[in-house]
């Protein structure tokens, strides 16, 4: 009995932070609020290229959220052991996305 609470906490958390990280996602790609990125990366972006930027570091942290949402629910669903399939693929995915708008934008 304690397992399945403790799988349903954990769901729950992963999914709260799946809808923040989503949130913030789409706070930084749709609206462009590169605010709330990190000072120094958005020193380096022209201005040209702020929209650019927004758009894909924000698509990043919306795949990273997505992935935990993912996660979270099959955790309180499934009770499996690939439910962490999901947030691997989401985390990767989002990183890879996160440093290619770096790589490109930051100059």
């Amino acid at each position: 009995m304690q397992d399945y609470v403790w799988f349903i906490v954990i769901g729950v958390l992963f999914a709260l932070i799946g809808i923040l990280f989503a949130v913030l996602g789409r706070q930084i790609w749709k609206k462009q609020r590169m605010d709330l990125i990190i000072r120094y990366h958005c020193s380096k972006v022209q201005e040209a290229d702020k929209r650019s930027f927004c758009a894909l570091s924000g698509l990043g942290i919306l795949v990273i959220g997505i992935g935990f949402l993912l996660s979270g629910l099959c955790t309180v669903f499934l009770r499996s052991a690939l439910v962490f399939v999901p947030m691997t693929i989401g985390l990767i995915a989002g990183i890879v996305l996160l440093a290619s708008a770096i790589g490109k934008y930051n100059r």
